[in-house]
């Protein structure tokens, strides 16, 4: 059967990256062929516009630190690392696949989140309009922050239902994006694990060098300045000898930064001694390798993140004010009851792919 995924494997992250590679993987070990499906532009609405200074802004925002230029530095060499390498490794490629799909996935991901500033948009094509295929479903979609509210605030809310209930199968992998579904079309979807826990990379895994202990951070450009976050990481490593590394991301207290292959990141989590993360894939790896972990909540984040630790009875790895990292990393999780979780859940994922493919 040819399978065409219509996901954010365009968007230069790992977590972005892992994900895709790991459904694209999975689909074609249960023997079909598999093509990635660009995302087409749409509408630009209501305060979700991207104006003419926003890639200035964004770019202020970034350089707004001690060392301006080295933060600039490590961005621009994952980028290019990106789109030399990693996306071409991936399989994506720039242009429009125009032939038509036995079946076409959209998902993981956050392929549902339309109440953020995007280059793409308010995309309806990532809601199922015109797609070159007999059917469509959806696999671990994902609303992020967007809310029936904010929906409702840009006047799409009817339209993404009416959109929603054409798919032949719904999946999601989060309770607010469950609720969304339920109340704008009627069905209840199916939630399923991110593609990361799904598949193992067990082939796949690059060794890294590392000859001492470490403390792995985890999250995105411009994020982590929090004094006090900052302060208990560098209190937690000082007093546990732990070497701070952190991914692709340059900040002035760190010891080490790195920006290494998506499989090699997989082999940074696996190794470290523990590992703070303001991100929904940072959180998802800890889990994935047992690690012990603490877990930043912002925002924009706040529905998946959530629901992720909820979901293995780990909400009580969130560090935020009030409570004590020192704490939360001293504590040790007993992952037999968390493993069987996830056993569970692949199971139930496998069974939704095969039975919709």
């Amino acid at each position: 059967m040819k399978v065409g995924i219509l996901s954010m494997q365009q968007i230069k992250n790992y977590g972005s990256f892992l994900q895709a590679y790991a459904l694209k993987s999975t689909i074609e070990r249960l023997g079909h062929e598999v093509k990635f499906i660009n995302i087409i532009k749409g509408e630009q609405i209501g305060d979700y516009k991207i104006s003419k200074l926003h890639n200035l802004r964004q770019l202020i925002k970034r350089l707004n630190c001690k060392r301006p230029f080295e933060n600039l530095k490590y961005t621009i060499k994952l980028h290019k690392r990106f789109d030399r390498e990693f996306l071409p490794e991936l399989g994506v490629y720039k242009g429009l696949v125009k032939e038509h799909f036995d079946v076409v996935i959209i998902g993981s991901d956050e392929v549902f989140n339309c109440a953020q500033i995007t280059w793409f948009g308010f995309s309806t094509q990532l809601f199922g309009e015109n797609i070159n295929a007999d059917r469509v479903i959806s696999y671990a979609a994902c609303f992020g922050s967007t809310t029936i509210a904010k929906l409702e605030e840009m006047g799409v809310a009817s339209r993404v239902g009416n959109l929603l209930s054409a798919f032949t199968s719904l999946s999601v992998r989060d309770k607010n994006s469950f609720n969304i579904i339920k109340a704008l079309t009627g069905r209840v979807p199916c939630i399923n694990i991110d593609p990361v826990l799904l598949y193992n990379y067990q082939c796949e895994i690059k060794k890294v060098k590392c000859d001492c202990d470490y403390m792995l951070i985890y999250t995105y450009p411009g994020r982590l300045r929090d004094k006090i976050e900052v302060s208990a990481i560098i209190e937690y490593a000082k007093k546990y000898n732990l070497k701070i590394i952190c991914i692709a991301n340059y900040f002035d207290w760190v010891d080490m930064v790195v920006t290494p292959h998506p499989f090699e990141v997989l082999s940074y989590f696996k190794n470290a001694f523990c590992i703070v993360t303001d991100t929904f894939h940072g959180s998802v790896m800890s889990i994935k390798f047992n690690k012990n972990f603490a877990t930043i909540i912002r925002g924009m984040n706040n529905q998946k993140i959530s629901y992720l630790l909820e979901q293995f009875n780990l909400s009580d790895r969130v560090f935020c004010k009030g409570t004590s990292l020192e704490n939360i990393l001293s504590t040790s999780i007993d992952y037999y009851p968390v493993n069987q979780i996830i056993n569970n859940e692949i199971n139930s994922s496998l069974n939704y792919l095969k039975t919709n493919l």
